[in-house]
């Protein structure tokens, strides 16, 4: 069975999802700030397993590995991919840091330094940031 574990890390330095996706790359991680702690980024990972119990040793494997593990999340893909939909919702469309800045009116740069701040929600997919449109109404 697939599951989706989203590991917490409280990294320091300039390039920590750099660093997060390298170390993960097996797993086709997304990485984003995390809301749970100043400081902290989500990754989040497919991984097979034949129990949540067997996903949950695993992924907190993972974590530990990582260093600065402060969170843990491990749920059914199946699961996993309802929530996402419901919490998109309408306007559940991702753009790219190019397209999000020219529909803020800002630079690229001023888009990733939000990211970096964690005032603009956005995931990293591979290594690329990946913002929803929702977001760039606000």
């Amino acid at each position: 069975m697939e599951y989706n574990a989203t590991i917490t890390i409280r990294s320091a330095g300039d390039d920590a999802d750099d660093a997060l996706i390298s170390a993960l790359i097996d797993y086709h991680p997304a990485v984003s700030p995390s809301p749970l702690a100043q400081g902290a980024w989500d990754a989040t990972i497919t991984l097979s397993a034949e129990t949540l119990g067997q996903a949950l040793t695993t992924a907190r494997a993972i974590g530990e590995h990582l260093g600065g593990m402060v969170g843990l999340e491990v749920v059914p893909t199946a699961a996993w991919d309802r929530r996402a939909a419901q919490e998109a919702g309408p306007g559940g469309e991702l753009v790219g840091v190019t397209e999000a800045a020219a529909r803020l009116g800002v630079t690229p740069q001023a888009v990733r330094d939000r990211i970096g701040r964690g005032t603009l929600p956005a995931r990293r997919l591979g290594r690329e940031w990946a913002v929803p449109v929702r977001a760039l109404s606000r």
